[in-house]
């Protein structure tokens, strides 16, 4: 197979162009007076392209070849001047929606007389993109107003730089994004990351584009309203600061520009990223894109690891299928309320937090001893039922071992994750609740039904105790739910089950004895946010769970340190079956939304039915992580799929939304942590519906007992975005299903 069908890849959307790269409108050498240049979004095709001086006199004209142009025979004006090179018309391809677009517009760009006569006589290209037709926009503005040439120029480059370019590159760390205008963007590579980075630029207009609803070729039209919303010396979506600039979609709906475009700028060149993501996952890149890959410093070998890794995992799916030695799936213990009166709108329970609990952990065909972390001394993560309206009293014993040299060892907390509580009764790391000791917390529940949850949020210590076990489910339930039950709108009952996620590595058993203690913040984990090799799903890796033809819904939890998932279901040939996704972070959604897959970051949740009236008694599906890169940086020279310290890229969390301990920044002390907020530091936000890939987040491996990935895994992991089986629905009793 060739390397470019391997790639599983860094979201670099390069957007290069697969065109020969001609050389120009002349089929003999250039003459050594002719100034050469390239049209770049798309590359534009037969375009008129002109140079005229200040005053709009015309020098020269050409016409474009596959964006590549050629303008010689032309006098040029005296070195203060001021010349400038466009295009009109042509035609070139819309990246973000492939269409053919005939330009009403064009592309410009500006230099001085010095700094042309440099470039020809140095035989380089000028290149023409948006962001120059920008600096070209304003210079003319700026000339008007009495500038000169060179300070209009060196004003409107610093312009763009700081006001659109500058903080908006999806690759953090990667050097060369800056303004770009020289070089030859229709070749079929770039030279460098600056001309790839220009590329990416290019491109991303198409998609803000194609977001704002407008038609390709009002392309032209963003990029004029820009330009004119800049020429006030700020990018606030006001012209002169006071009048709303505005653009009409092809509905006709009238959009105003905004003072966040920037921020949306940067959200694009991110998606164009992820896009290449999805097509390097496909094996869809040409020799040329993997060239250019490779020129950015992108480590190919690594992606075509984790590919081949993939198609080893999606061919073993078969035969998870068909295995029969699958652990039963474990339900959750509900903890009882503790005041004697399951009917008054109250809640009272306590929460002793244990050291060393023996926790069997069972995985296909094998099962052995870890000592964990554990609530009550729970073998699995408890579950807490409340009421919207409960009053609640929930007492934290913090039985973690003393150190009497440490006072501050095994401080811990319970952060009630999802709540919307008073600030002091959330266990942030300002309240910690020393070992031996004990705190209680109290509040009412004032927000819609919901899938939160708790866990320990002590300082320097939250990754780690929850990687060591403690962690516990609160489902929340209110009136409309409850409507929603009674009249058969929703399973309850035995077919609604919540299911944690949680990504784990053990040791060894190297004694025989049947103990396998978990390995935590060893080089490899440290790296890439401790992601482990094993999955527990309700603590058992792999299990089953024996399901009737009717509808279930499930709520999802990843309560992972690290690693994301893509959840799906595959019956071993199609991985993209359908199901409905009910509910997020936040509560039902107002209407069930049909997706074939959704994205979950560290602490995200989302409760989804799947429909097994569909099957028959002796069928079986298999929940799976579909395959994706699981960061950014994944990839780059050092970093080897490293989770970069949690970076939110562009919205789409990257892979690095890592517990890992280090708790800082997006903890909400105020407990109004509605949305999701991450471990550790990672507020998750969202969860994105559908296909609305989160980026960057990845499933690492499940150990599968004697089912093993196989076909050479990452050093010691598995990495974030590695494709893996989580649990198999065995369809084992029909039955007549009332809910619709």
């Amino acid at each position: 197979m060739k390397k470019t069908k391997l790639l599983t890849a860094i979201a670099l959307a390069i957007g290069i162009s697969t065109l020969a790269g001609c050389g120009g409108s002349s089929s003999t050498a250039p003459s050594p007076t002719s100034l050469l240049g390239s049209a770049f979004k798309g590359p534009i095709d037969q375009a008129m392209t002109k140079i005229t001086d200040a005053t709009g006199n015309e020098l020269a004209s050409a016409t474009s070849n596959q964006g590549k142009f050629e303008l010689d025979n032309m006098t040029l004006p005296t070195d203060t001047e001021a010349v400038f090179i466009e295009t009109q018309g042509g035609s070139f391809t819309d990246e973000a929606t492939g269409e053919k677009v005939t330009p009403s517009g064009g592309l410009m760009s500006v230099f001085t007389v010095a700094e042309l006569k440099d470039i020809i006589a140095n035989r380089q290209v000028i290149a023409l993109t948006p962001e120059t037709t920008l600096m070209a926009t304003l210079v003319k503005q700026m000339i008007t107003d009495g500038k000169t040439a060179s300070e209009a120029i060196a004003a409107a480059k610093a312009q763009v730089q700081t006001q659109l370019i500058d903080g908006t590159s999806p690759i953090a760390g990667i050097p060369g994004d800056t303004l770009f205008l020289i070089g030859d963007l229709s070749a079929p590579t770039p030279a460098d990351q600056s001309e790839a980075l220009a590329r990416n630029r290019s491109i991303s207009f198409s998609y803000e584009a194609q977001t704002m609803n407008l038609t390709p070729v009002q392309v032209f039209e963003l990029i004029e309203k820009r330009a004119l919303d800049m020429q006030d010396g700020t990018l606030d979506g006001m012209q002169n600061g006071t009048t709303p600039i505005t653009i009409t979609d092809k509905d006709g709906t009238v959009k105003p520009l905004g003072a966040d475009q920037k921020t949306k700028y940067a959200l694009e060149r991110t998606r164009l990223f992820n896009n290449t993501i999805a097509r390097l996952g496909r094996g869809d890149l040409s020799d040329n894109e993997l060239q250019a890959l490779q020129q950015l410093g992108v480590d190919t070998d690594f992606f075509m690891q984790q590919n081949q890794n993939n198609q080893t995992a999606a061919a073993n799916t078969k035969n998870n299928l068909a295995a029969t030695d699958l652990p039963a799936f474990n339900h959750l213990p509900v903890l009882q309320d503790e005041d004697g009166d399951p009917t008054d709108a109250k809640g009272t329970y306590t929460l002793t937090a244990e050291s060393n609990v023996n926790v069997t952990v069972k995985a296909p065909g094998e099962s052995w001893i870890t000592p964990m972390l554990r609530y009550n001394q729970s073998q699995l993560p408890p579950v807490i039922k409340a009421k919207r309206g409960d009053q609640m009293t929930l007492t934290l014993v913090n039985n973690l071992e003393i150190d009497p040299t440490d006072a501050q060892k095994n401080e811990s907390t319970i952060h009630w994750h999802g709540f919307k509580i008073p600030g002091d009764q959330d266990g942030g790391p300002d309240f910690p609740v020393a070992a031996g000791a004990t705190k209680t917390y109290s509040f009412p529940m004032l927000q819609p039904a919901a899938s939160l949850w708790f866990h320990p949020h002590p300082d320097l210590k939250t990754g780690e105790q929850v990687y060591g076990g403690l962690a516990g489910v609160y489902l929340l339930d209110d009136a409309i739910n409850q409507q929603l039950v009674a009249d058969n709108k929703l399973p309850a009952g035995d077919y609604d089950i919540p299911i944690v996620f949680q990504g784990r590595r053990f040791k060894d058993d190297n004694d025989g004895d049947g103990v396998r203690e978990l390995l935590y913040m060893d080089m490899e984990m440290d790296m890439d946010g401790m992601l482990g090799d094993k999955i527990l799903v309700n603590g058992a890796v792999l299990p089953k769970l024996d399901v009737e033809t009717r509808q279930y819904r499930l709520r999802l939890y990843n309560t992972s340190n690290a690693r994301s998932f893509d959840f799906a279901l595959s019956d071993g040939t199609n991985d993209n079956i359908p199901f409905k996704v009910i509910g997020t972070d936040g509560g039902l959604l107002p209407s069930p939304v049909d997706v074939d897959h959704i994205m979950l970051g560290v602490a995200e949740r989302a409760e989804i039915v799947i429909d097994f009236s569909n099957y028959t008694v002796g069928d079986k599906l298999m929940l799976i992580s579909k395959g994706f890169s699981g960061s950014a940086m994944m990839g780059m020279p050092g970093m080897g799929g490293n989770n970069m310290d949690g970076n939110n890229m562009g919205g789409n969390n990257m892979g690095g939304n890592n517990m890992g301990g280090n708790n800082m920044g997006g903890n909400n002390m105020g407990g109004n942590n509605m949305g999701g907020n991450g471990m550790g530091g990672n507020n998750m936000g969202g969860n994105n519906m559908g296909g609305n890939n989160m980026g960057g987040n990845n499933m690492g491996g499940n150990g599968m007992g004697g089912n093993g990935m196989g076909g050479g895994n990452m050093p010691g992991m598995l990495a974030n975005g590695q494709r893996m089986d989580l649990m198999r629905f065995d369809v084992t009793t029909a039955a007549t299903d009332p809910v619709t």
